[in-house]
């Protein structure tokens, strides 16, 4: 954990934890699992708590961080989760790369805030709890509810705006499709939609395929939508495979078989492919969303073919086990995925659809999002459930989207999220109160993927270079006309 602690000489900088004394099998022998002779002597832990430090060229806008696990003492330990929203882009440098403020929606009892989405103007952020049944609208400058929490369902996941419309689609992870709700475009408040009623639940989108329904409900977790608005990927946790949802169409096109535990979905800029994480398999499953499809379903091995349960890494090569959040990057050159078990950022080719690199995360390595890079290019924004910052990485330094700079990618600021010394709606919990910690859901302020990003107000679009607010021209003639 992170915090004043970093900044203490040694041994004062080191992060210990303690190991109970129980039997494990470690380089291949059975042995007591002693905290002393064999973690620490073997320096597999106790290593020293890194300060902040900041990139040298400044984001735009913020970041909001669901640190899930922290607790305020309004809500108890029962129902934990703040938003911690930093600032990356300030025209102040002395305010960059810091926490500005702390949102728990103590009066709502918000229960493991998970992932937020933007409204097209960038006014109001869409909250999920995922240990919870409701969806927060948020006004983005205050922290503030704009209406009274929404019951959507049991464990609300992931959330995010359909293009053409602004409707809000909210996938259910604890039932089996994803909730569909309208938009008043004057007050910005929601009401799910009246003509959706799957299983007589009012706005839920079923995630079955028509022809051949399953009795395996499909619990979808972190769902994509087109840059178009004319379709939908949800990773079907429950059910092992990926449903296609085409609005044109009004139906779910297709159901593909996927892996173990499939949990996160993203798109191409285009809409031509996608791509899903398959958490227990150590996967990612590439998708043609063409009819009929471009290539059959493709697997991506991010683990087994370089890693050996005992003795660790086989090779040099790349690993990532556990693969959580895998958005594409908006000018669609790579993908890149937060790996829980590896505590590893890997790196996609989408070009050759091969997995390029590795680096090193924090341990639980879960959100990853993309962010505009002051003056051209984007950071990848990095959450870890078991540690307290967030990783900046600049995965294409020379900002040109070859392989050859995604080979230089390198992590080049961390923040410290524990920082409560800001504006909140409740006090942060000082002894035992995870300060900062559980990083999942990550949401850079302004939208910068394709689709997205021609929908902004001028106030943003000004700050962002003619690439960044046409990251993917080839699919233009596709989305709404840009009118800067």
């Amino acid at each position: 954990m992170q915090g004043d602690r970093a900044n203490l000489p040694s041994p004062h900088n080191i992060y210990q934890p303690l190991y109970p004394n129980v039997p494990v099998v470690v380089t291949g022998k059975t042995r007591a699992l002693l905290a002393d002779t064999i973690i620490n002597v073997g320096k597999f832990d106790g290593k020293p708590i890194e300060p902040q430090h900041n990139p040298k060229t400044k984001g735009v806008g913020e970041v909001w961080v669901d640190t899930q696990y922290e607790l305020t003492d309004g809500k108890g330990p029962h129902f934990p989760g703040t938003i911690s929203v930093v600032d990356v882009g300030s025209f102040f440098p002395s305010k960059n790369w810091k926490v500005k403020r702390k949102i728990a929606l103590p009066n709502q009892k918000m229960n493991n805030g998970h992932n937020m989405w933007a409204s097209h103007d960038q006014r109001h952020i869409y909250q999920t709890e995922w240990h919870g049944s409701s969806l927060f609208v948020l006004d983005r400058i205050t922290g503030n509810l704009v209406q009274p929490e929404i019951k959507v369902g049991e464990d609300p996941a992931h959330v995010m705006t359909r293009v053409d419309t602004q409707q809000v689609h909210g996938s259910i992870n604890g039932e089996d499709g994803v909730m569909e709700l309208n938009r008043n475009r004057l007050t910005g408040r929601l009401t799910p939609n009246p003509a959706r009623h799957a299983g007589g639940v009012i706005g839920m989108i079923s995630m079955q395929d028509p022809t051949a329904p399953s009795d395996i409900p499909t619990q979808p977790h972190a769902h994509w939508m087109g840059s178009d608005g004319q379709t939908m990927a949800t990773p079907n946790a429950n059910s092992n495979d990926s449903s296609l949802f085409n609005f044109k169409q009004n139906k779910v096109v297709s159901k593909i078989h996927t892996g173990p535990l499939t949990i996160a979905a993203a798109m191409m800029p285009d809409s031509s492919k996608y791509y899903v994480s398959n958490y227990l398999g150590h996967t990612t499953t590439v998708i043609s969303m063409k009819t009929p499809p471009a290539f059959p379903p493709k697997t991506i091995n991010l683990l087994l073919d370089s890693y050996n349960p005992v003795t660790g890494p086989t090779s040099g090569a790349p690993i990532g086990g556990l693969p959580i959040q895998t958005p594409v990057s908006p000018d669609g050159k790579f993908v890149i995925t937060a790996n829980a078990l590896t505590g590893t950022i890997t790196i996609i080719d989408t070009s050759t659809d091969t997995l390029v690199k590795s680096l090193t995360c924090d341990p639980g390595c879960h959100g990853v999002n993309f962010g505009a890079k002051h003056g051209g290019g984007y950071y990848a924004y990095v959450t870890s459930k078991f540690a307290n910052r967030l990783i900046v990485l600049d995965y294409d330094p020379d900002n040109n989207g070859t392989l050859e700079s995604a080979l230089k990618a390198e992590i080049v600021g961390g923040v410290v999220l524990a920082n409560d010394n800001v504006p909140k709606d409740d006090h942060i919990t000082q002894v035992e109160g995870n300060r900062g910690m559980g990083g999942q859901g990550v949401l850079p302020v302004p939208n910068v993927y394709n689709g997205w990003v021609q929908e902004l107000p001028a106030i943003w679009k000004i700050q962002l270079t003619h690439k960044q607010r046409h990251p993917f021209p080839q699919a233009e003639n596709n989305l709404a006309e840009d009118r800067d």
